[in-house]
């Protein structure tokens, strides 16, 4: 049986609506926190802990016996179980239970509560787009110059959506052939440099016109995607999820819902088929790749000592690109102009191959002569 929390002030004043910002608990939890993605997901669900056992506060959770509060997650675990979330659903929860009752000294069985997870279904939503979906979605986006810029963005870059919230138009810097590098997460220690493709940089600077036309002065310290309503706030992660679940959601094949998943998640597809494209590349170097997708622990202190230049990881980029395009068109256009620049270099080098077959031809016309001329 549920037991009720009782109401008491927090021990901190808060500036804030919320009663709860600024208990002692809440202190002591959010400093173990360093990362603010982190703490929205671990508060979300330690207060669907506290809503389901109708406990008022934070602090109250406190001052409750550490064995009761065994007995509860317990029998929130099974609760969850019962409800089908999935085994990552209710590990994360139990993660974010453990920081905040060791930060407020209280001791559970961890063991015992992660042995309760139930079994690793297969997991859904492991496949990428295809470059067929990705048109769709651009055709759905086609009237919102913010959106159609994003999935452009997204699909070239192969940036996780919270990317929008710390990039600025000074983290872009012009590549050739029409390409710009970014700079993701810039001085934070997840910084990475990813790229993206003429395609679209041509979507970006039609989205930033469409701003200019608003009224909107762009200057190096604009966000990159701003808010509709307040381009002085950089687009939220959430923001971009919602608009595509809305959006999108009924009106392309995801795959069959399973588990209140599908086959392709709807953003983070986007970021599947970017290194799916980049790993099917045999001629990609797998370290330059992990780069890119901004991966730093996949080969061991690889973070620390593989430090390639931007001309290199460029260079490993523009590999992908004809499969990164989505126009066929473009698509065609590069392919193209590829083979343009490798028949020029075959006939020059043909040109200097033949250079060299004649000077060797006068060379041996010279020697010849004057072996000839000795002999008379």
């Amino acid at each position: 049986m549920r037991k009720i929390g009782i109401y008491k002030k927090p021990l901190v004043k808060s500036s804030c609506s919320s009663i709860f910002s600024m208990q002692r608990s809440l202190i002591l939890y959010y400093s173990a926190i360093k990362s603010e993605k982190t703490k929205e997901n671990y508060r979300m669900h330690l207060d669907k802990f506290r809503e389901y056992f109708i406990i008022k506060d934070f602090d109250s959770l406190t001052r409750i016996k550490s064995e009761k509060i065994q007995e509860m997650i317990e029998d929130y675990i099974l609760y969850l179980r019962n409800q089908k979330r999935s085994k990552s659903t209710i590990k994360n929860m139990i993660s974010s239970l453990r920081l905040f009752f060791s930060m407020n000294d209280i001791t559970c069985n961890w063991i015992k509560l992660k042995k309760m997870l139930p079994e690793q279904k297969k997991p859904r939503g492991d496949k990428p787009y295809s470059t067929e979906l990705i048109r769709q979605i651009l055709r759905i986006f086609s009237k919102s110059p913010l959106f159609y810029a994003i999935t452009h963005f997204i699909s070239a870059s192969g940036v996780r959506a919270g990317f929008c919230e710390e990039l600025k138009i000074k983290h872009l810097i012009d590549m050739s052939n029409g390409c710009k590098s970014i700079k993701v997460y810039a001085d934070s220690k997840d910084e990475y440099i990813t790229f993206i493709h003429s395609e679209a940089v041509e979507a970006l600077e039609e989205y930033f016109a469409y701003r200019r036309r608003n009224g909107e002065k762009l200057t190096p310290d604009s966000w990159v995607f701003a808010k509709t309503t307040n381009p002085s706030k950089s687009l939220r992660t959430q923001d971009i999820t919602v608009k595509f679940s809305h959006s999108l959601s009924n009106r392309i094949d995801l795959g069959e819902v399973i588990g209140n998943r599908r086959d392709i998640m709807l953003v983070h597809g986007l970021r599947k088929r970017f290194n799916t494209i980049l790993k099917s590349n045999q001629t990609i170097n797998p370290n330059h790749a992990e780069k890119l997708m901004g991966h730093s622990i996949t080969f061991p202190l690889d973070d620390r000592y593989h430090k390639p230049a931007i001309e290199v990881l460029f260079e490993e980029y523009q590999k992908a690109i004809p499969e990164l395009l989505i126009s066929e068109t473009e698509r065609q256009k590069i392919i193209i102009e590829r083979q343009e620049k490798k028949i020029l270099k075959l006939e020059s080098d043909k040109d200097i191959r033949i250079k060299e077959l004649e000077e060797k031809f006068e060379c041996l016309t010279e020697l010849l002569k004057k072996a000839n001329t000795q002999e008379i």
